[in-house]
């Protein structure tokens, strides 16, 4: 069983964990998957097969340890407020699991890229499609996946400024920068063309690389309920 300073040292060593498997996979990736120019996006992706390959894997395991990451955000902050703790926790299985299964379907659009820079005629215009359609999917799965993220976030800030479970610094911005995460975020769903979710996200992405640093060093220093 983990002590308090154990489970605050574990969910900094996961927060830097995932945020280096993503700079990883980011960096294997190569240019975005662009589903309005379909063709040459799937020969990019046939040209660059072997780091697109890495580049999925270093995201199931981003993915994947932020399932793991909730699970002991929920450990070290429950005490504080359960109800809280386990929506926010919740919200961010959610979001791990949604995008992991999205990244799945990047391992069929390899495939589909594969064959369709071979291919002629009416099969190549299928797997074109195909391959539309996957970028498509992909995207809509992390905009999924990133209202979840600011939500769990949310909860988790409204935690840390009622309960002081964490420096006040700490806690209010987290609670004032999930706040314009989500808000960017509905509103890109209701405005698609106004690029607010990148400028809306940099606060909690910079909050998750502080407090991750934080909890790593200074664990132990999570006041008791």
């Amino acid at each position: 069983m983990f002590s308090k300073i154990g489970i605050g040292q574990v969910c900094g060593l996961l927060f830097l964990f995932i945020l280096l498997t993503t700079m990883l996979s980011k960096a294997m990736a190569g240019d975005p998957l662009d589903p309005e120019d379909a063709p040459s996006t799937l020969g990019a992706v046939a040209e660059g097969g072997t780091r697109f390959r890495m580049s999925i894997v270093f995201d199931l395991a981003s993915h994947v340890t932020i399932v793991a990451l909730a699970g002991a955000l929920y450990l070290a902050f429950s005490p504080h407020g359960r109800s809280l703790a386990l929506l926010g926790t919740l919200w961010r299985v959610a979001e791990g699991t949604i995008i992991a299964f999205t990244e799945l379907s990047n391992i069929l659009l390899l495939a589909v890229a594969q064959q369709f820079v071979s291919a002629t005629g009416a099969e190549a215009v299928a797997l074109e499609t195909m391959g539309r359609t996957l970028i498509l999917a992909e995207d809509w799965g992390y905009k999924i996946g990133l209202a979840f993220f600011a939500l769990g976030w949310l909860m988790y800030g409204i935690l840390f400024v009622s309960s002081g479970a964490v420096p006040p610094v700490l806690g209010w911005w987290a609670l004032v920068a999930s706040l314009l995460a989500v808000v960017g975020r509905w509103l890109a769903l209701l405005r698609p063309d106004v690029g607010l979710v990148s400028v809306s996200f940099v606060p909690i992405m910079l909050f998750e690389v502080v407090f991750g640093v934080w909890l790593l060093l200074r664990g132990g220093q999570i006041v008791p309920a």
